[in-house]
């Protein structure tokens, strides 16, 4: 028999089952926009993706599979149903977004594809930040540090070296008769030049060195933990390498190319400028002194 209040109640029950669905997800959309606002950082991103998707559909758990590094773990994945949802944008594929639990009405599923298409747009947008963040410190042709991170890695050298009496030696590099190199050969050509001295440096330099593009074809070297010695038996190693390659162009000549050095050894409470300055003083006195070669501060070495 028909029974009036039973239905409205069921009906009544299932409005606020519902609406509490709703409020869920509402719940969970806000939280990920939060996360979203907050960091570009990958790997915590990962977290929030699977955090929120188990949360917005109510499944017992979830994993992120990254296209490389740690999978991400979260909750029960026991369940009898699950869900995967690559996470793809263009041709950049970000892993797989796996939701587990014991069954994904079909409210559920698109609930879960929506979610997973707003996931891609936020690794995207983290992966465009890193693109942005790099190409701010590194320099577009040779691939080192630019003028910036240079001065940054500097100061932060001098205060550690300040802090825990430690070494520390620059060295500024300038390629010889640079101009002359560009107007016989091009400007391509120089541009090779300079990529080419760049992985010269990469090739010699300590995983704790810095090698950055002072300038046009003027570079600076940091040397932690290194005296002034050291500095110059490894910008004697650079300069030789570079006087014994020859370089090719894109014209297919092969250019010779030699570089000047100056370097400088940290002093008792000398600054940024200061030391800068002692290691350009011994690069004008290495150009001076004839080019292709190695100086350092007259009251710390001589020549090599």
């Amino acid at each position: 028999m028909f029974n009036r209040d039973d239905t409205k109640r069921r009906l009544e029950a299932r409005v606020r089952e519902l609406e509490s669905e709703r409020e869920r997800l509402r719940d969970a959309i806000a939280g990920f926009g939060e996360a979203l606002a907050a960091t570009h950082d990958t790997e915590l991103l990962q977290r929030v993706i699977v955090d929120t998707a188990v949360e917005a559909v109510g499944a017992t758990g979830g994993m992120f599979v990254p296209a490389s590094g740690a999978i991400v773990q979260v909750g029960d994945l026991s369940g009898q149903e699950r869900l995967q949802l690559p996470l793809t944008a263009s041709r950049q594929n970000f892993g797989t977004l796996i939701l587990v639990g014991d069954a994904f009405p079909t409210e559920d599923r698109l609930t879960a594809t929506s979610f997973a298409a707003h996931a891609v747009v936020a690794l995207e947008n983290a992966r465009l930040h890193r693109v942005v963040e790099r190409q701010a410190l590194i320099d577009g042709l040779t691939g080192l540090a630019n003028r910036r991170q240079s001065e940054d890695a500097l100061a932060t050298e001098i205060s550690r070296a300040a802090r825990f009496d430690n070494l520390l030696t620059v060295v500024l590099a300038d390629l010889d008769d640079f101009k002359a190199l560009n107007d016989r050969y091009g400007h391509p050509a120089g541009d090779a030049v300079l990529r080419a001295f760049a992985g010269i440096l990469e090739e010699t330099l300590r995983d704790a060195d810095l090698a950055g593009r002072w300038g046009g074809e003027e570079f600076l070297v940091l040397l932690p933990g290194t005296d002034n010695e050291g500095g110059m038996l490894l910008a004697e190693r650079i300069r030789a390498t570079l006087a014994g390659r020859a370089i090719l162009t894109p014209d297919g000549a092969a250019a010779h190319v030699t570089a000047s050095f100056g370097l400088a050894t940290l002093a008792p409470g000398m600054t940024e400028a200061e030391l800068v300055a002692a290691a350009d003083a011994a690069l004008y006195a290495a150009k001076r002194g004839g080019k292709d070669r190695v100086e350092g501060t007259p009251e710390t070495s001589s020549h090599v």
